[in-house]
């Protein structure tokens, strides 16, 4: 029998007290005379229950809460039972050995980074809050004039939230880490000690762990958002639909930077389809330049025309992408692919015209979407269109999070059109943190 369940049957309780409180009171007033002796009786001892009641109520959500903190402590000092919950506390701060990253599923406002920055920011903050109470108020009283403002750290972070539940490789376990400096170091293992067994009285060899930093310095993201000056006013919704917009486009970007962050279109990538220049800075470093710099073992397929899988073993080359990284020692928690390969892989059927099995291997790997990845890539002489499969450990990719969103609203430039357009600037940056962790099938047959 849990608190809440207690909490639930005393509120009930009280409302059935209420109830009948209101009975007495009711019957009078019909009646239009005053209560009775009996009734007033009757009504104060509902009131008293209903005051206990409310007591208890208090005291069994303050015990609740103090058990759930206590559980959500057990469950990260004995490991948490999954590797996503126990990775939480594998980084940590150099600066002051605080754990760098995010719970996974922890609100980023109740991150122990943020919550200081919120405790300094307090004072300047209330006021702004105070004054506008919430974003689409905010918006409002941005419309009127042109300038710009630092939206408060309890709205960024509720953007940042967002989209966190958007971004693929956010989704597949890859780390927040709150920034509350430009640069900010977090140790790493690099190399891992070794054991040996040896002859009686011989030399015992020292074998030391090598520890390094993964280095995170803030980069600029930048996205726009342009609406009429009568719905910006009017709607009723302005926080939901802004917000939404900003987090989706700023969860994109995420998506298509960890991915392919500081790859340049014709060298590293260079298939027709690709166009972008993502040169590392401003961009940040994604996962297969990280791999192409650092482990290019990890990078598979690259073929001059690209790869066709094998008519009668389809799945070979995502089983080499998967056991890549297996081969040292690191686990896959999940794939990134197009929704065209995900949609390849479904409708592939047996000589039966039954679906195929997934292999064994395979079977409890989640697959997760980004249509970041393009899908409609031409490589060499080969006009049949191609894609990249990532596999990782994604716990091991790091997400700085700067934590002051700066929106600047354009009212002159697009007044002409009866328009306001906001500017919303993200700040961050990307690192893969154990590059072989990673691997990535390039060139891959789509359709």
């Amino acid at each position: 029998m849990s608190d809440s369940w207690l909490v639930r049957q005393l509120s009930e309780k009280r409302d059935s007290a209420l109830a009948e409180a209101r009975k007495i009171t009711d019957r009078a007033e019909a009646e239009k005379r005053e209560l009775t002796a009996q009734e007033v009786v009757q009504f104060d001892a509902l009131a008293a229950d209903m005051d206990s009641i409310r007591a208890q109520g208090d005291s069994f959500r303050k015990l609740d809460a103090q058990i759930k903190e206590q559980e959500k402590y057990l469950t990260h000092a004995l490991g948490g039972g999954n590797r996503a919950a126990s990775t939480a506390r594998e980084w940590s701060r150099r600066s002051d050995g605080r754990s760098a990253t995010a719970d996974p599923g922890q609100r980023l406002a109740e991150n122990a980074v943020v919550a200081d920055m919120l405790s300094q920011q307090d004072r300047s903050a209330r006021p702004v809050v105070e004054q506008h109470g919430t974003l689409d108020n905010f918006v409002r009283s941005l419309s009127t004039t042109s300038g710009s403002a630092i939206v408060p750290t309890i709205w960024g972070t509720d953007i940042i939230d967002r989209a966190r539940n958007y971004a693929a490789v956010l989704q597949a376990g890859a780390q927040i880490v709150p920034m509350d400096a430009q640069t900010i170091q977090i140790g790493r293992l690099t190399t891992d000690p070794t054991a040996a067994f040896r002859s009686e009285g011989t030399l015992i060899t020292a074998s030391d762990p090598v520890f390094d930093n993964v280095t995170l310095q803030a980069k600029t993201l930048t996205c726009q958002v342009t609406g009429s000056l009568e719905w910006f006013m009017d709607a009723i919704n302005v926080e939901e639909t802004v917000s939404n917009a900003i987090a989706k486009a700023v969860a994109l970007e995420l998506d298509f930077n960890a991915l392919y962050g500081g790859v340049v279109a014709g060298s590293e990538v260079s298939a027709t389809g690709f166009n972008r220049v993502l040169t590392s800075p401003p961009s940040p470093r994604g996962v297969l330049a990280a791999l192409l710099a650092v482990a290019p073992g990890n990078v598979l397929g690259g073929a001059a025309n690209g790869t066709t899988q094998t008519a009668t073993r389809p799945w070979d080359e995502i089983l080499d992408l998967v056991y890549t990284p297996a081969d040292s020692n690191e686990q896959v928690n999940g794939l990134i692919w197009s929704s065209k390969m995900q949609r390849r892989y479904a409708k592939l059927y047996d000589t039966l015209s039954q679906p195929l099995r997934v292999p064994d291997a395979l079977a409890n790997i989640p697959r997760y979407v980004s249509n970041q990845v393009p899908s409609n890539m031409t490589v060499g002489t080969s006009t049949t269109n191609m894609t990249d499969v990532f596999a990782a450990d994604w716990t091991q990719l790091l997400i700085g999070q700067r934590l002051d969103f700066h929106i600047q609203t354009l009212t002159e430039r697009y007044a002409e059109l009866g328009q306001i357009s906001i500017i919303a600037t993200w700040r961050g940056d990307i690192a893969p943190a154990r590059p072989k962790a990673f691997s990535v099938y390039r060139y891959l047959q789509n359709t």
